[in-house]
């Protein structure tokens, strides 16, 4: 079924959080698109099993991240010690 209203499903696991806007709604499937998930690109197409859908959290719009994402890697600081620097 297509949807009237924007509808997004949020799931939190591992201090990590996915969020997708669901598309088309089935007894089965969910197609929904990724806003934000770890490993996705924003945009990418996925289909979910209803029931997982089911339990995610749902809201009307995607609602920003607790965490803002990292810009770059950090560095441990045990790595600038000079017993591992680059020789």
């Amino acid at each position: 079924m297509q949807l009237d209203h924007p509808c997004f499903l949020r799931q939190e696991l591992l201090d990590s959080e996915a969020v997708y806007e669901v598309l088309t709604e089935g007894d089965e499937l969910v197609t929904a698109e990724v806003v934000r998930a770890p490993g996705l690109p924003r945009g990418m197409r996925v289909k979910l099993l209803a029931q997982a859908a089911r339990q995610m959290e749902r809201s009307d719009r995607a609602a920003p991240s607790a965490a803002p994402e990292p810009s770059a890697p950090v560095e441990s600081p045990a790595l600038r010690h000079p017993r591992f620097a680059a020789r």
